[in-house]
């Protein structure tokens, strides 16, 4: 069927539409009892979220081992590390806390497969062809930092335990490997040129991720995966009109930096092409920014279009023509897995993000 979450952009491509998020999602009847019912008139972004995930971890502070003064930021890390522990008691903890979500995950599902009046009604800007796509989904396909080492198997088993509707799995729920760089790798079907070295780079909510690739006869035959770095900058909400733009010049010098010192280390591999595609966590349309979601919302005050405007900034630092195509970041997910029909992306990080494979 046709997507509906998918519009027309200026340019002609398609775009995901932001009315496709998740994370505002109320669930306003459970639609399987007694797995969770605390979750009942709740949005998904407070049931399931990198914040409400760490702070589960704070009442487990004990069992984690989990220093007296740790910082907010170091929550989910530690949590993850936990989950590898040889101490079985810390290992049993952080487990724990994945069995919780995984159920919660299973729960978001199955509304959305489910379609119950009761939530079909509180979704105003969904109409009842949104409902039914999500209906004819047969695969999610899950990624993103939380599907990472055992933290994540245990909470995707456990969401694949739960998501199922009359005895049979409402999904199909795919996982990957190499799952914390699939929308690095997804970006890497944007690039016109099918040969060349480039740098393809996500930046999320939490972590920034960068690979440099190199392309013979459109596939890609060596990368080198950067470092991960902290996403800087992203505090939301900022009222203080000159602060905000103080926090938006900050950001894009932060976002320019680790564009360029990936360029002058790509040259290693070669001259590198003009082309840098980046998946960032936003709604992104022809270029253009969201104005109302997320830490990168705050680079509007800058310019109308921010494609357009790091082009030009990567450019005068590099003395050479650069061409920028930013692109929504679970959208870059779904373009790694465009050979999947009938799946969704869902990408499990800070928030939920979703992407679409059918979006080529």
């Amino acid at each position: 069927m046709i997507n509906p979450f998918l519009i027309t952009g200026d340019d002609g491509s398609r775009y995901a539409d932001s009315c496709c998020s998740l994370n505002r999602m109320i669930i306003a009847e459970v639609p399987v009892k007694g797995i969770d019912d605390s979750i009942k008139g709740k949005r998904v972004m407070d049931i399931f979220s990198l914040s409400v995930i760490s702070e589960k971890a704070l009442s487990f502070a004990d069992r984690l081992r989990l220093p007296k003064d740790v910082s907010p930021k170091e929550i989910p890390s530690l949590l993850m590390s936990a989950a590898e522990s040889e101490d079985m008691t810390v290992r049993a903890a952080a487990e724990n806390i994945a069995e919780f979500f995984g159920k919660r995950l299973a729960l978001i599902l199955l509304t959305l497969k489910t379609a119950l009046p009761e939530n079909r009604k509180i979704r105003r800007d969904w109409n009842s062809s949104h409902w039914e796509y999500w209906q004819s989904i047969e695969n999610i396909v899950a990624v993103g930092g939380l599907t990472d080492g055992n933290f994540g198997k245990v909470l995707i088993d456990e969401a694949r335990k739960y998501c199922v509707l009359n005895g049979r799995q409402a999904y199909n729920i795919i996982t990957h490997k190499n799952a914390v760089y699939m929308g690095v790798m997804g970006c890497s079907k944007i690039l016109r040129n099918s040969e060349g070295v480039n740098v393809l780079a996500d930046f999320g909510q939490t972590n920034i991720k960068i690979s440099i690739v190199k392309r013979l006869d459109g596939k890609i035959v060596k990368t080198e995966n950067l470092p991960k770095v902290k996403s800087e900058y992203m505090q939301l909400d900022i009222e203080d009109k000159a602060e905000l733009e103080r926090q938006a010049k900050l950001l894009h010098e932060y976002i320019l930096s680790c564009i360029c010192n990936a360029c002058k280390k790509a040259e290693v591999f070669g001259n590198a092409g003009n082309e840098i595609v980046i998946s960032i966590a936003s709604y992104v349309n022809s270029g253009k920014l969201d104005k109302n979601r997320g830490g990168y919302a705050k680079l509007n005050v800058l310019c109308d279009n921010y494609e357009e405007y790091l082009s030009r900034s990567i450019s005068d630092v590099l003395n050479k023509n650069i061409k920028v195509k930013l692109v929504h970041d679970a959208t870059a997910v779904g373009l790694y897995f465009s050979d999947c029909p009938k799946s969704v992306c869902l990408t499990l990080g800070t928030f939920i993000g979703v992407g679409f494979t059918d979006i080529i």
